[in-house]
Order: structure tokens, then C-alpha cells, then sequence
């Protein structure tokens, strides 16, 4: 993840600490991580977010700057899942390969003694040593069964513990995919499977769209209802984007107010049609806040769609749709903008008047 040369390093270091001396953030590993990656410039959005904080004078607390970590930065979940559970499967085979070794041997004694007592049985086959011959081999034959049965509750029980090994990693691989406050997709999420999308709607020659969507003036309510509320706003938002969707479309926190939407085998205009639908949706929502019963008013949403155009560099196609989100905004807020909408209003503000 970094390559930055010294040089580049120890502006980004310094820029880092005296941020979080200005803003009286302790110096721990997280903190300074999160500062250095926004002094990096490398993610936008982990940017747009602290640009969100500062603006809005948010106080960087331990809990403010361990999500930013989590939504943003964070790594190391998945992969101490995918350790962990590596560890364990390999125990796991380790002794089930002591029980199989064992088994092997018995098997292999079980044979000879068969033999043993075939050869035992032609030349004593009549005699007075048939029955204790019989007896010895009836004996040996149930402990035999004793072992295979142990075998198997043993194969049993390793079946059961490799399944909760991947239930385990499943629901880790999960977490480290979704944003915690809202159950979506995260930031990660979104890129590996804009990724995928990309690749298939060329290889299928099918249309794919991106939706990004804002909520208007959120650093406002936040101010003005507190970031508690603000984040219930936000829960509201993603219920309903979940609610819209179907099959393989896929629904991400962007981050900060800003969400995402994937949209495999979607033309532009019917996800422009999605668009409104939802947002009219949560134009009609009146919130009210349950514990006072007091009136918030309403909120909207501005949204900018993008169709992918086959070979185009998805860091483009993103950008496309960020600009139409930015013409739904300079349009007066509560609208979807197609890209090609967004990039003329963009050029006509542009042009000089003759």
C-alpha cells in the first residue's frame, strides 16, 4: 500500500502530526494513519469525509476516528479472520491425519490376522481349537468395529468444526466488506465488485450503470439534530436503497452521506428511473424524532448516474458519474443527472458569452 519515497513520506508524516496537534488528537497508530492517508491525497472519499468533520466542526474523537479506520483503512480484519481460521483447519487436518494414520495400522493388523486365522483354520478346522479360534477372531473383529466407529465420530466431528471454520470466516469476510453503521456494502466492497461488474458487462456485452447519490445538506442536519440523529438519517437512507434493489445490484456507503449504487444490466435511463423512484421515497418521509415526538422536516437526495462505456478506465467511469452527481446538485439539489446532462451543464458554464 506504500510506496512513497522518503522525500514523500516525511512531508505526508509532518503534515500528519500537526494536524493532530491542532486538533488535540492523540498521536496513537491508527490516528496517524488515518491523517497520513489524508495528507497522501489517495483516497478521495476518506478526504471528502474529514473535509465533512472539519466543516461541520466535528470533534475527532476515539469513536469518530475509529470509524473513519474501519470504513476506510482497515485491512486487517479480513485477513486476521483468514489467519485465524487457517490455524484452525490446520489443527483441525493435523488430527484428523493421526486418527486416518492410526486407522491405517489397525486395518492393516485387522488383515494379517484375518489371514492368520484362515491359515489357522486349514489346519485346525475340525479340531478342539476351532471354537476358541472363532471366539478369538469374533473379539478381535468387534474392537475393530470399536475403532472404525471412533473413526467416524471423529470424521464427524472434524465435518462439523471445518463447517463452523467457514461460517466463522464467512461472517468475518462479511463484516470486512460491509459498513457497520448501515449494513451496506463499504468502500472496499464497492471497488471489488465494480471491478467484476466492469468485466462481465464486457465480456457479456450488457449495459452496466453507477448511481452515486448524496444526501442534501446533511452536515447541516447534523448540526442542527446532532450526529446521533444524523446517523439514523443515514440508516433510513440505506433500508430504502436495499429495499430498491434486486438480483446482483449492489448497494455501498460511498462514504460519508454519500452511498453507491451498481446496477449490472442497466441501461442509464432505467436507472435514472430507479433514481427517482427513490428518491421521491425518501422525499415522502416525514422524520420525526421518537423519543420527543418532535418534527425534523424532510430530507432529500441528489443522485448522478453513469453507463460504462466498454474499455473505459473505471476510475473514469466513477468520475463520470460523481459529475453528474455534482450537476444534480448545482441544479438545485433533489434530482438525478444523467452524466451526459451533467457534462453539456458543465460545458455551458464554461463557455464565454459572446
Amino acid at each position: 500500500m506504500y510506496h512513497d519515497d522518503l522525500h514523500q513520506a516525511a512531508e505526508f508524516a509532518h503534515a500528519a502530526v500537526a494536524s493532530m496537534t491542532r486538533f488535540s488528537i492523540p498521536p496513537t497508530p491508527i490516528n496517524f494513519t488515518i491523517w497520513y492517508e489524508y495528507h497522501a491525497g489517495r483516497d478521495p472519499a476518506l478526504s471528502r469525509a474529514i473535509d465533512g468533520l472539519l466543516a461541520s466542526r466535528t470533534p475527532f474523537t476515539p469513536d469518530t476516528t475509529l470509524q473513519l479506520y474501519e470504513e476506510f483503512l482497515n485491512p486487517a480484519r479480513m485477513l486476521r479472520a483468514s489467519r485465524e481460521t487457517t490455524e484452525k483447519l490446520q489443527e483441525a487436518m493435523d488430527e484428523l491425519r493421526v486418527f486416518v494414520g492410526a486407522a491405517e495400522v489397525d486395518t492393516r493388523t485387522y488383515g494379517d490376522k484375518l489371514e492368520d486365522f484362515s491359515d489357522r483354520l486349514d489346519d485346525h478346522g475340525n479340531g478342539p481349537a476351532f471354537g476358541s479360534l472363532v471366539g478369538a477372531m469374533l473379539q478381535e473383529t468387534r474392537a475393530m468395529q470399536q475403532r472404525n466407529q471412533s473413526l467416524e465420530d471423529r470424521l464427524a466431528e472434524t465435518t462439523a468444526e471445518v463447517q463452523q471454520l467457514r461460517e466463522h470466516f464467512e461472517q468475518a469476510r462479511r463484516e470486512a466488506l460491509s459498513d457497520s453503521l448501515t449494513g451496506l456494502a463499504n468502500r472496499k466492497n464497492f471497488e471489488q465488485t465494480l471491478t467484476l461488474f466492469a468485466k462481465a458487462a464486457v465480456d457479456n456485452n450488457e449495459p452496466l450503470s453507477l448511481m452515486l447519490l448524496d444526501i442534501d445538506h446533511f452536515k447541516l442536519f447534523n448540526d442542527r439534530h446532532g450526529h446521533q440523529t444524523g446517523d439514523t438519517v443515514l440508516q433510513l437512507v440505506a433500508r430504502t436503497l436495499s429495499d430498491n434493489v434486486k438480483g446482483q445490484d449492489l448497494a455501498a456507503r460511498y462514504g460519508g452521506e454519500e452511498f453507491a449504487l451498481l446496477l449490472p444490466r442497466t441501461r442509464a435511463d432505467q436507472a435514472i428511473r430507479l433514481g427517482d423512484n427513490i428518491r421521491t421515497l425518501i422525499a415522502a418521509r416525514k422524520l420525526v424524532k421518537r423519543n420527543s415526538g418532535d418534527e425534523l422536516g424532510r430530507i432529500t437526495i441528489s443522485a448522478g448516474v453513469a453507463e460504462y462505456r466498454s474499455g473505459e478506465a473505471l476510475s473514469a467511469f466513477v468520475q463520470r458519474a460523481d459529475g453528474a452527481l455534482y450537476g444534480a446538485k448545482r441544479a438545485g439539489r433533489n434530482r438525478v443527472v444523467a452524466a451526459t446532462e451533467a457534462a453539456a451543464a458543465t460545458l455551458s458554464e464554461t463557455v464565454l458569452p459572446s
